[in-house]
């Protein structure tokens, strides 16, 4: 069966370059030639799930107290209770499909619904400003942005191509027809020189007032490419770094990114988190950068 990566990667951007992120999570996957086909023949696996796509769906009170959370999908009852909502619908694969081995951005991790509570409890943070999501995935979070605000422009990115096919139709999903020009997508390759080229090409050189993260670390060596995508993005007058990091079975700790952080110039405030291990993080820049 043709995969929907295969099916669909002639709407990507001819700009774009060909990555996945298990290049950097496994030794022995190399980046692929320019002149290798995708539609390689596939082992046959009795055990592989038949259906592995998942349709994600939530229900996000925008009056929210301390006691509320986002409602995923099932819970009917509490739906039809909610008079002032925003509904997300996202396409992606289930979390143990193989899919999500080459491509992590293709499902839904739980620091996502996590920072979406933490976002729908403080829109002022995020009305009437320009707004990035790294590292975007399918999109929850930069999606929501986009329909809580009334005024503000979303960019969402992610680096891996995958994850960008999934990306783009579910922004086309859930994009609102009146202000269809305040949500674009774009492949950012996190890196000081690739963020300055990303700016000038799609965003005409203007950083962003807030930039939104969850569940973008797995790996050491991503973490300095990062700082230097967040300190050529992000605003120095008043940008803030809007973080979620779960933990989990990964060779890197929180630790060591608020580390980084400092040493890349950027104070942190912890202003959430759950008994479970989940963790959010505002970043500025410190005063005297």
């Amino acid at each position: 069966m043709t995969s929907i990566a295969s099916k669909e990667a002639k709407n990507g951007t001819s700009s774009e370059v060909r990555w996945t992120d298990d290049m950097i999570r496994w030794d022995d996957v190399k980046p692929k030639d320019e002149n290798d086909s995708d539609e390689e023949e596939p082992m046959f696996d009795p055990f592989k799930d038949p259906d592995p796509v998942k349709m994600f769906n939530y229900r996000f009170p925008l009056s929210m107290n301390e006691e509320s959370s986002c409602v995923e999908e099932g819970n009917d009852e509490i739906k039809a209770n909610c008079s002032n909502f925003v509904d997300v619908e996202l396409r992606g694969y289930k979390t143990d499909a193989d899919e999500v081995w080459q491509s992590t951005g293709v499902t839904l991790w739980r620091a996502a619904t996590y920072l979406c509570d933490y976002m729908v409890k403080h829109v002022d943070i995020f009305e009437n400003k320009r707004i990035l999501e790294l590292g975007a995935g399918l999109g929850l979070n930069g999606i929501l942005a986009h329909q809580m605000t009334t005024q503000s422009f979303v960019c969402l990115t992610d680096g891996d191509s995958d994850a960008l096919i999934h990306l783009r139709y579910n922004m086309e999903q859930n994009k609102m027809q009146e202000r269809e020009k305040d949500v674009i997508c774009h492949q950012l390759i996190w890196g000081e020189e690739s963020s300055l080229a990303f700016l000038e090409q799609h965003c005409d050189g203007q950083t962003f007032d807030a930039l939104l993260a969850s569940d973008i670390i797995y790996v050491k060596c991503i973490i300095p490419p990062l700082w230097e995508t967040v300190r050529t993005l992000l605003n120095r007058d008043h940008g803030v770094l809007v973080m979620a990091f779960a933990k989990r079975r990964v060779p890197v700790s929180i630790d060591y990114v608020l580390e980084t952080a400092s040493e890349a110039g950027f104070d942190h405030e912890l202003v959430e988190e759950d008994e479970e291990g989940i963790w959010v993080y505002l970043f500025r820049w410190k005063e005297d950068v």
